[in-house]
Order: structure tokens, then C-alpha cells, then sequence
């Protein structure tokens, strides 16, 4: 097993405080999970090759055909066609486990931390162990997902809006009941 610390780097699919329930089998617990997107330049995609070839040899032996396994990191441009992709490795790590969720002032996290920079779209520092795998004739090396520590909120990917963006207008809204009964007659 071999950990790094992918540092400032956006997520999307964020299953970290809940775990992602597979629907066709509602009984199963569930993963918690994370995918992680790299710019393709970023210095920590050379660093995460070098690591997955490492374990890859690790399990396998030096004499390994690495175009034969599975590898961790995918093309965007290839796998994906949405903007977000474009230009853009990524990377799934999950764990049965849930992981330790650290704000930014490295403390545990509370539900306004991750409602605040909990979501597909925020910028997280993630730590993940990659390890070799051999199952049912499949193998290669996969990402086990240790920790986050939420960093910084970003453009959401889920489509979804926050509460507080949603009704940002409305805060003084002082209409009294007969205002808000004219403003359903109007619909």
C-alpha cells in the first residue's frame, strides 16, 4: 500500500459524509467515495503515475505489462464528454469506511463546513492509498480513499443549488399574509 495526498484538487461524485448506495442493490451498505479531477499538467499527475507503476511492479513483478492493467488514472478527453473533463485526468477512490473529514482549519468538519465546501465542485486535499488488485481475472492498481480536508468552494457540478443562493433574494421579504395570498392569485 502506498499513500499521497492529492493537495487542492476539484471533486466531483462526493459521497464523503453519506455512502453511495448502489440502487440495484438497496440491501448492500454502500461506499463512500470521492473522484478526483487533475489537470493533466498538474505536477501531481507525474507523481500518481510514478506511484501506481511502483505498486503495479510491487504486485506484479517488474516484467508487468502495465497497458494490461488497470490504472487508476483516466482521460477526461477520452471517458467523459462535459466541459469539466476537458483537459482533465480523473480518478475514483472509494473506501467501506467512512474517512476523516477535516475543515479548513484542519478540524473535524461540521454539517455547515460541508454543506459550505462539501460538494461535487469544491476543492478538497485528499489522501488515498493505491494498492494492486487481482479479482475475477481483472487486475491493476486501485485507490483505497483515506481523508479529506475540504479547501475551497467551487462552480457546483451536480446542477443543484445551495438553500442560501437559492432564496438569497428573499431574506428581508417582509410580505404579510395578504401579500403572499395576491402573489398565488397571480399564478
Amino acid at each position: 500500500m502506498s499513500k499521497i495526498i492529492l493537495k487542492n484538487v476539484r471533486c466531483s461524485y462526493v459521497f464523503i459524509d453519506e455512502p453511495r448506495k448502489d440502487k440495484e442493490k438497496p440491501d448492500q451498505k454502500g461506499k463512500y467515495s470521492i473522484q478526483v479531477l487533475l489537470p493533466k499538467d498538474d505536477p501531481q499527475v507525474k507523481k500518481l503515475k510514478a506511484l501506481s507503476q511502483k505498486v503495479a511492479k510491487e504486485k506484479f513483478g517488474d516484467k508487468v505489462k502495465l497497458g494490461m492493467l488497470k490504472m487508476p488514472l483516466r482521460d477526461g478527453d477520452d471517458e467523459r464528454d462535459t466541459p469539466e473533463y476537458e483537459g482533465m485526468y480523473f480518478l475514483n477512490a472509494n473506501s467501506a469506511k467512512k474517512p476523516g473529514i477535516n475543515n479548513r482549519a484542519n478540524e473535524h468538519a461540521d454539517a455547515d463546513d460541508l454543506e459550505e465546501y462539501g460538494y461535487s465542485g469544491c476543492y478538497f486535499h485528499v489522501s488515498v492509498n493505491l494498492y494492486g488488485f487481482k479479482v475475477d481475472g481483472n487486475k491493476g492498481v486501485a485507490v483505497g480513499l483515506n481523508n479529506v480536508m475540504l479547501r475551497k468552494a467551487g462552480d457546483r457540478l451536480d446542477g443543484s443549488v445551495s438553500a442560501s443562493d437559492e432564496f438569497a433574494d428573499d431574506v428581508d421579504d417582509d410580505l404579510d399574509d395578504d401579500e403572499l395570498d395576491d402573489d398565488f392569485d397571480d399564478l
